[in-house]
């Protein structure tokens, strides 16, 4: 069994593209799953989860995506200085999702599961499995935090995005990993993570794939996107 894994995509559709053909390029993937923050900041809309439907991606629910189920609700999460940033994006995502696109976004569930074999179950969610705004998943949280927050899951594998570089944390039984970001990586590389259970075991493989970066900027340019926050912060 292989399984693709990706998170944070940020409207970076270029990106996702070149992740989609790498995952072609290595064998393909039996099942691919996307970790959510789906839309804002790159210039992708209805087309990029289009893409990620064609694909058969299974999708989770991130905290960008929130936006959608109640902005004002959203923009409480937020300092004060980045509402503005914030809301001009809110209102290119509105002219460039159909109604159909923002409510599949809203309804995603916050976790998903792959049970391998009996007994061999990968999870996923986007941050923490009942917080999307958590930072428990970044690399140099306490073991402590770390068994409060992903212990009681029974899962081999844990899988997150969120904070955006690629780590691996060996949790007792279970292995913690943060495959992240598609969007938001700086330099033209796109993350990627391939898990395969195969004799018994787990292995895990993290990619950085390049984009074309001029492409994704001229897509920015024809579709006017407004610039955007890096990474929005709870106040």
């Amino acid at each position: 069994m292989r399984i693709a894994i990706f998170s944070d995509i940020h409207g970076n559709v270029v990106g996702l593209r070149a992740v989609l053909d790498k995952i072609k390029s290595l064998g393909g993937a039996d099942e691919i799953f996307a970790l959510g923050d789906f839309l804002a900041v790159g210039p992708g809309g209805d087309d990029l989860i289009d893409m990620l439907q064609r694909h058969g991606a299974r999708m989770v629910r991130g905290n960008w995506d929130e936006i959608f189920i109640d902005v004002d609700a959203y923009l409480e999460k937020l300092p004060a200085d980045v509402h503005d940033v914030v809301l001009r994006q809110y209102e290119w995502l509105i002219e460039h999702t159909s109604p159909e696109t923002r409510a599949l976004i809203a309804g995603l569930p916050l976790t998903d599961e792959l049970e391998i074999e009996p007994g061999r179950r990968l999870f996923a969610c986007h941050a923490a499995p009942d917080d999307t705004w958590s930072r428990t998943c970044g690399a140099n949280v306490d073991t402590k935090t770390l068994q409060d927050v992903y212990g009681g899951i029974e899962a081999d594998v844990v899988a997150y995005g969120h904070y955006h570089n690629h780590h691996v944390i060996n949790l007792g039984e279970k292995l913690l990993t943060n495959v992240a970001s598609v969007g938001m990586k700086r330099g033209g590389l796109s993350s990627l993570t391939m898990l395969e259970f195969a004799y018994e075991r787990w292995t895990i493989q993290q990619y950085q794939v390049p984009y074309d970066t001029d492409e994704f900027e001229r897509l920015t340019r024809e579709r006017g996107v407004p610039p955007g926050v890096a990474k929005p912060r709870r106040s």
